[in-house]
């Protein structure tokens, strides 16, 4: 059984606009339950829903600042091997006990 991990990237200069429309977007997008990122070369659907972990890191220097959010949760896609439920069944022991 392999699992391919797919990645998207995208990085480009935005003004405060472009970067609110982005982020308004992933807003939209968990509040609806998918996330959709494309470019150019390939497309990517993420489906958040359950709990999500949030780690947001702010570095401020004298020349530079940054903000970097990172947002992950389980994905409730299933493999090849998920597709067959599991059955769990209690029985009574046979056969007779023995006697002391």
């Amino acid at each position: 059984m392999s699992k391919k991990t797919r990645n998207f990237e995208h990085e480009s200069l935005q003004d405060s606009q472009g970067i609110t429309g982005y982020l308004n977007a992933i807003t939209e997008g968990f509040n609806k339950g998918e996330l959709v990122f494309t470019d150019d070369d390939e497309e990517i659907r993420l489906t958040p829903e359950g709990l999500a972990n949030i780690k947001i890191k702010v570095t401020h220097t004298k020349n530079s600042q940054s903000l970097s959010i990172k947002l992950n949760w389980s994905s409730s896609e299933r493999s090849e091997n998920e597709e067959s439920p599991l059955f769990i069944e209690a029985k009574k022991r046979s056969g007779k006990k023995k006697s002391k």
